[in-house]
């Protein structure tokens, strides 16, 4: 049986409007939020659905990947010129009406994120969709220049 990729993980969660950083997910129920990778780790900032009080099919977080990056930065171990959007990045959001999470990523994440994330965010369903706000690199690059 091949062995699973797993990634080194830094979660963070947003409660009462206040980041703390955990261990792991403690908390029950599914998660939605926001998250980052490198080669070498998964950043992840989640917020319990529970937590969300606004009605509607798609259930998302407050967080910003702009307001969360000084965190992630420095345990993506990133100089300080890089920028939120040079690294691949995404954000997870609850579907109510399919009952499953949708996970919003770009060019640069692979499979085996996706199942992590799935598993850190305790996911029991979920669908990965490219998204081009997440886009990296050459990716973003060319999708500026499309005039």
């Amino acid at each position: 049986m091949p062995q699973r990729k797993t990634w080194p993980s830094v979660l963070f969660l947003y409660h009462e409007r206040r980041l703390s950083r955990i261990d792991h997910t403690r908390a029950f129920g599914f998660h939605i939020g926001i998250w980052w990778h490198n080669h070498t780790r998964l950043v992840a900032f989640l917020q319990s659905i529970a937590e969300i009080k606004e009605p509607g099919n798609l259930i998302d977080s407050e967080l910003t990947h702009d307001s969360c990056w000084d965190m992630a930065r420095m345990q993506l171990s990133c100089r300080e010129e890089t920028e939120y959007f040079d690294i691949p990045r995404g954000r997870i959001v609850w579907d109510t009406v399919h009952q499953s999470g949708v996970l919003y990523h770009g060019n640069a994440t692979p499979p085996t994120v996706f199942r992590e994330l799935a598993r850190l965010f305790r996911l029991p369903r979920w669908d990965a969709r490219l998204d081009v706000h997440y886009l990296t690199g050459e990716a973003l690059e060319a999708f500026y220049s499309i005039d």
